[in-house]
């Protein structure tokens, strides 16, 4: 070991031929070595981007999974609106145990609801939503009755499904 340790110093303390500054700088130019003078077995040439034309080639396209359409636009300004979130976790047995109880829970004590709820996954998350309302105001009216159950509930903004808008219904007692 110490033999190859003393070989590899050695190696390094080599004396080389010393260069002067004069010598780095003696060469003419168009002296010395030129691209022509080696053989690529092509034209290389040919595979040079010219700077005249290096920047008209490349195009600054916008993906198409970027690319906003109008139409969809103004559809997606008009399911625009309001959800009451009652759980986020990453968990999906405890989200589908929550949308069970929660579900039972309303029909039972909240009957002038009809209430959908939705179980969104968001990556990594598991998120129950209930109900589709239009304004923050009907959605925080019912969000404080599922609070009864559910303290941690809280108001989002979501895209909701027109055609069952949540609404508080008069309740017909027998």
């Amino acid at each position: 070991m110490s033999l190859f340790v003393a070989f590899v110093v050695l190696a390094g303390c080599a004396s080389t031929s010393e260069l002067s500054i004069e010598d780095e700088y003696s060469q003419k130019p168009g002296e010395g070595v030129e691209m022509s003078d080696f053989d690529f077995g092509f034209d290389i040439n040919t595979y040079r981007i010219k700077p005249e034309s290096a920047f008209f080639s490349i195009e600054n396209g916008i993906p198409e999974t970027f690319q906003v359409d109008l139409l969809s636009n103004n559809e997606a300004q008009q399911n625009s609106g309001f959800r009451v979130q009652v759980i986020s976790t990453a968990d999906v047995s405890e989200a589908e145990e929550t949308r069970r109880e929660i579900t039972n829970w309303l029909h039972d004590e909240v009957p002038q609801y009809d209430v959908e709820s939705y179980l969104l996954f968001r990556q990594p998350f598991y998120r129950l939503h209930l109900g589709n309302f239009y304004s923050r105001a009907d959605a925080i009216e019912f969000s404080r009755i599922v609070k009864r159950k559910f303290p941690d509930a809280w108001v989002v903004h979501d895209q909701i499904d027109p055609n069952k808008i949540t609404r508080k219904q008069a309740v017909v007692t027998d």
